[in-house]
């Protein structure tokens, strides 16, 4: 899959996954569309923040049939910074929408609290701690 370097030609891939019914495949080269969108940052962490919006905004392009941008969190990352947006959404009481969408599509391990706990170093023990907490609660497996 590290051959796909374009997200048209990732979502080609994905589109002839589903109509040959190979959910395998389309899985891979979701998690490969979602590389592409993360990968021009110098932070790791920072990509890994854009990789789960990307993953939110292809969720939400599967729902309505058509692209739909995160706006709301892409103007909050440009005012505050994606390591604040993500700490926000770990310290949030209640689920965000695009965490409860991408767990409800099986990609808990692409969420922003998955980003939080696998760079604890990044975060303070109160983020890392809500944020394992979450995805527990929803089942979501956390070293």
């Amino acid at each position: 899959m590290s051959k796909i370097n374009i997200v048209s030609e990732a979502r080609n891939l994905m589109e002839n996954a589903t109509k040959r019914g190979r959910q395998d495949i389309y899985q891979l080269v979701f998690l490969r569309l979602c590389e592409l969108e993360g990968k021009n940052y110098e932070d790791p962490v920072v990509g890994q923040f854009w990789m789960a919006v990307a993953a939110v905004e292809e969720v939400l392009r599967l729902k309505h049939g058509k692209a739909v941008k995160a706006n709301y969190t892409r103007r909050k990352a440009a005012n505050v910074g994606e390591i604040a947006c993500l700490t926000d959404w770990a310290l949030k009481k209640e689920d965000t929408e695009g965490f409860t969408m991408l767990v409800n599509a099986g990609l808990g391990d692409q969420t922003g609290e998955f980003v939080v706990v696998q760079n604890a170093d990044r975060f303070t023990a109160e983020a890392v701690s809500s944020a394992r907490e979450r995805l527990i609660a929803h089942g979501v497996i956390v070293a």
